[in-house]
């Protein structure tokens, strides 16, 4: 008797949570407007290293990750690396929920609280993505989107070595990803944050792995390419999806 009660109270509080987080309710929202203009997003002063950089990157892409990542998905079978990604996955939702705040997103923040209380308890830290599987959207966010939103410009693109494309914005934001908004952070084992850190970054280059033969043939300069990707990417993000046609232009 005292299990059934307590699988009842378990399945009422889910329902609860998914059902504040899916409600809509648009008084809440706080509007913003991204400050982003064509100008001041395609800025490049630093090319003849970033492009030395982006070589660089390159090689290890192609003589290290490459490899690893296609053995990584040879070896382990789709549920074992589904159920990797869904971990990682889950502990950027900390991140999301910040950064939803910190933007006035408050239907997003509610909906990446119940995601992550979801995951991290019925979903075995994270293992199973259960929120998804309920309705509840995830919305990614970081401190590179927070400060755009606040009006802070984009800044000198940078080409990171290992990391790649960043800019001087959203460098801010990968440190935040690395630090304290990152629960991996937290291990006392250095051996086991590196090992972790190492997978992670297997497990997201082999995600992209068919995307590796079109980046290759998509254009006759690849940095050129790369740097255009970035800019509508994080254009995208900013923007949540629908970022204005002149921005593009």
């Amino acid at each position: 008797m005292k299990k059934i009660v307590s699988r009842l109270i378990l399945i009422i509080a889910f329902i609860t949570l998914n059902a504040c987080a899916t409600t809509p309710n648009k008084e809440t929202e706080i509007p913003v407007q991204p400050a982003v203009s064509d100008n001041a997003v395609k800025t490049d002063p630093f090319e003849r290293v970033n492009r030395r950089i982006f070589t660089f990157n390159e090689k290890v892409d192609k003589f290290i990750l490459t490899p690893f990542a296609k053995a990584y998905r040879n070896v382990l079978p789709r549920p074992v690396r589904t159920a990797v990604y869904n971990f990682f996955s889950n502990t950027t939702e900390g991140r999301n929920l910040i950064n939803s705040l910190l933007q006035g997103k408050l239907n997003n923040a509610a909906d990446t609280f119940s995601r992550l209380f979801i995951n991290s308890t019925f979903g075995l830290a994270g293992l199973i993505d259960i929120a998804t599987l309920s309705g509840l959207e995830r919305h990614v966010e970081d401190l590179g989107q927070t400060l755009a939103v606040w009006g802070f410009g984009f800044g000198p693109y940078i080409v990171i070595p290992i990391i790649g494309p960043s800019s001087g914005r959203d460098l801010l934001g990968l440190y935040s990803y690395f630090s304290y908004t990152d629960p991996l952070r937290y291990l006392d084992n250095r051996n086991a944050r590196f090992s972790l850190l190492v997978l992670d970054m297997v497990d997201t280059r082999s995600r992209y792995l068919r995307a590796s033969s079109v980046f290759s043939f998509a254009s006759l300069d690849p940095y050129q390419f790369a740097r255009e990707s970035y800019f509508q990417h994080r254009l995208d993000y900013i923007y949540d999806g629908s970022p204005p046609i002149e921005t593009y232009e």
